[in-house]
């Protein structure tokens, strides 16, 4: 029993020892795993702040690109742009490789940051310069033929963006025969580009495609007629191609496609006519000969249908009732194109009792055609007008109506209580 003892004692401090040095492993563990997750969080906010300012820097290069005298500088150093292009292929090609096909979301840093060095190299090679540099990079070239493979894989819509911004690289750099000739000579990158006009986006992914399309096709048809690509052109519409100017393209910091054209570069498109430029033309002008009661009957009856439609089914509401507000706030709002209207009172005493048709509804008058086929401007403001519909007669203050029809529907119109004629 005594051996026994000392025995179970020895196994006793052997447990403890054990336990011991298991709980030391233990905490060692803890702290090497504590460790490792401060340097992750150490890791991921270095990653985060060196992606942040790699995407303002390629931001501020993708800009400066925009330049053609940046871009003439910046070609003459050669050892700079070359591993400023192995740079841009390095963090593309890793881009792609660990994304695939399922990029990361359009506000991710990863790809604002991959769109900003994308975004230069398409402006480098927008300009004659730079794309000539670009073009003798075997490199660059590799790149271009694994992005147009790549996107014919990208989901879209989502990715439209960067689908566009490939194609429009890939047309620039097409502007150089040597690479139309290495595109045409790969059946494969012209299906890719071909695969695109499928797509129902008429202004941005297909208009680049349309563009390389064009472009090889002028390469094709004139250098090798015979080739598969030549083939799809009715000989007769060969012509055509050629004739088809080709312009590169720079992309704006707004992610616009602006087509380089220096005969346009100083002009700005008018988006609309201004109201002095209307009155010039005489668009609003009515031809005082051509215009008879007839044609403005025709034009009233549409107009009775439409106007009737302001009014609920049944009798009119008396005054006092809720509905009534609402009426008369849409007869204010309505358009009296072709309202047939009868003058009651004015401060122009020749145009009180006039009868007629409106066809033309300006801010401050009336254009009515009547009976005798002569064409009357009326004032708005110090009139009273009685309009005709059918059973009903609706009596209403020219100042109520003193704005144009477009402005009358959206905007909130004052009334009077007295209208002072």
């Amino acid at each position: 029993l005594k051996e026994a003892d000392e025995k179970s004692s020895e196994w006793k401090e052997r447990a403890l020892k054990a336990e011991g040095k298991v709980a030391l492993l233990e905490r060692q563990l803890e702290e090497k795993a504590a460790q490792s997750q401060h340097y992750k969080k150490l890791y991921e906010g270095q990653y985060q702040v060196m992606m942040k300012v790699g995407t303002v820097m390629g931001e501020i290069v993708w800009k400066s690109f925009k330049s053609h005298s940046n871009v003439k500088v910046l070609v003459q150093a050669q050892d700079s742009m070359l591993k400023y292009c192995a740079l841009a292929k390095g963090i593309i090609d890793s881009f792609l490789l660990a994304y695939g096909t399922s990029l990361p979301p359009l506000q991710s840093l990863e790809h604002v940051f991959v769109v900003s060095l994308l975004g230069s190299i398409t402006n480098l090679a927008a300009f004659v310069e730079g794309r000539a540099f670009l073009a003798q990079q075997e490199l660059v070239v590799e790149l271009l033929k694994r992005m147009v493979l790549d996107q014919d894989r990208w989901s879209y819509p989502h990715f439209r963006f960067i689908k566009r911004m490939v194609l429009t690289f890939a047309y620039n750099m097409s502007l150089e025969d040597p690479v139309a000739f290495v595109m045409l000579g790969e059946e494969r990158l012209v299906n890719s580009v071909l695969r695109c006009l499928s797509l129902h986006d008429p202004t941005d992914v297909v208009a680049a495609a349309v563009a390389i399309i064009y472009r090889l096709l002028s390469v094709t048809v004139e250098a090798d007629p015979s080739s598969f690509l030549a083939k799809l052109v009715a000989p007769r519409y060969r012509h055509e191609i050629l004739e088809i100017p080709n312009s590169s393209v720079i992309l704006g910091d707004k992610h616009v496609i602006q087509k380089k054209n220096k005969a346009n570069a100083g002009k700005l498109t008018k988006k609309k006519l201004s109201r002095k430029e209307i009155k010039e033309l005489g668009l609003y002008t009515l031809p005082h000969d051509t215009i008879t009661y007839r044609d403005g009957l025709k034009l009233h009856r549409m107009w009775l249908g439409y106007y009737d439609t302001f009014f609920p089914p049944g009798e009119c509401p008396d005054v006092t009732e809720a509905r009534y507000t609402t009426i008369v706030a849409s007869l204010l709002k309505a358009d009296y194109h072709g309202a047939k209207i009868h003058i009651v009172r004015s401060k122009q005493p020749s145009v009180v009792g006039m009868k007629g048709i409106v066809v033309l509804d300006t801010k401050g008058t009336f254009k009515m055609i009547s009976k005798d086929n002569k064409l009357r401007t009326i004032p708005k403001n110090d009139s009273q007008f009685e309009v005709f519909l059918q059973d009903k007669v609706i009596t209403i203050f020219g100042k109520h109506l003193n704005a144009r029809p477009a402005e009358r529907s959206v905007k909130k119109m004052k009334t009077f209580a007295f209208p002072d004629l």
